[in-house]
């Protein structure tokens, strides 16, 4: 929990009810995928993420639930 609350600060990425399954951590980077697949891809744009919004433990998500 401790590793995952410096990276979001170092990314200056606000952090509001999210758990440890959202780590950075738990994801492949980016650039790693698609060099993997450079062979069978044509990268035109590579997007930056700027916010992610995810129903609380107590919410009712209809994608999920």
């Amino acid at each position: 929990m401790e590793q995952m609350v410096n990276a979001v600060n170092d990314f200056g990425v606000e952090l509001r009810g999210a758990g440890t399954d959202e780590s950075p951590f738990v994801y492949r980077k980016l650039r790693e995928v698609l060099d993997a697949h450079m062979e069978t891809i044509d990268v035109l744009h590579v997007l930056k993420p700027i916010g992610v919004c995810m129903a609380g433990a107590d919410e009712f998500d209809p994608y999920k639930d």
